[in-house]
């Protein structure tokens, strides 16, 4: 999903009384520390750098480097606000307190533009508010672990789970747990092998590309949910 930042003057762009976005909207900080490496820099790049990184920027601005991010000049108002969070213009931005200038803008797409949750909004305004600390350098690239209990379970469950659950599973084919998945069913056994996407049909199956089933758009996933899915299998399928 790609975010398109267009740094907007606040006086003349927010919402709001007087000019100003209406602050109560914001979902709040995350009550923790928040690890730029592990948490933000991943999401900022899988949420903006595809049109605000070294190849693109739109708006004239860039987000994938400590200078760009920080942008701040005479007419508007700044990107982000080391210390505060609610005068940060792309808090304001991301939860829609400026006026048709919500990011990532709405797609209809599915799984190619989607809002950020809050959850995703308050560990950037804990980021913000603890200091904006951006290290000096290369950002050291970090892989978050996939598992199936805390990752594929609920996905599988929303996508699947009305026809592949327990011992009634159509096809035989159960995504109760990770072993069920990884054996497959009566006419497709391993579909998953841990370790290797290009052998794991499953993917195949769930990018609708399965010619064999009846209705092989019916068991299209994603775009996003169909990359967790790969992620998982490629760590291992845990």
């Amino acid at each position: 999903m790609a975010v398109t930042f267009l740094i907007l003057p606040l006086s003349v762009a927010a919402a709001g009384k007087g000019g100003k976005p209406d602050l109560s909207k914001l979902p709040l900080p995350v009550a923790r520390p928040v690890d730029f490496t592990k948490e933000v820099y991943p999401l900022l790049k899988e949420s903006c750098f595809k049109c605000h990184g070294a190849e693109k920027q739109k708006g004239k601005y860039r987000m994938d480097t400590r200078e760009g991010a920080f942008k701040v000049t005479d007419d508007y108002g700044p990107a982000i606000k080391p210390a505060h969070s609610e005068e940060s213009a792309v808090i304001h931005m991301v939860c829609g307190l400026i006026d048709e200038m919500l990011m990532p803008p709405p797609s209809d797409k599915p799984g190619q533009s989607e809002k950020l949750t809050a959850e995703q909004v308050g560990i950037l305004r804990a980021w913000i508010d603890q200091g904006a600390v951006w290290p000096e350098g290369p950002i050291q690239e970090f892989v978050k672990p996939v598992t199936f209990e805390a990752d594929m379970k609920p996905l599988f469950t929303s996508a699947c789970g009305a026809c592949h659950t327990g011992s009634a599973a159509k096809g035989s084919f159960a995504i109760d747990d990770a072993a069920a998945v990884i054996k497959g069913g009566a006419n497709y056994p391993k579909v998953v092998v841990p370790g290797d996407p290009k052998k794991s049909s499953l993917l195949t199956i769930i990018a609708g590309k399965d010619e064999d089933l009846p209705a092989p758009e019916k068991h299209k996933l994603a775009p996003k949910q169909i990359e967790l899915v790969e992620q998982w299998i490629r760590q291992g399928a845990k």
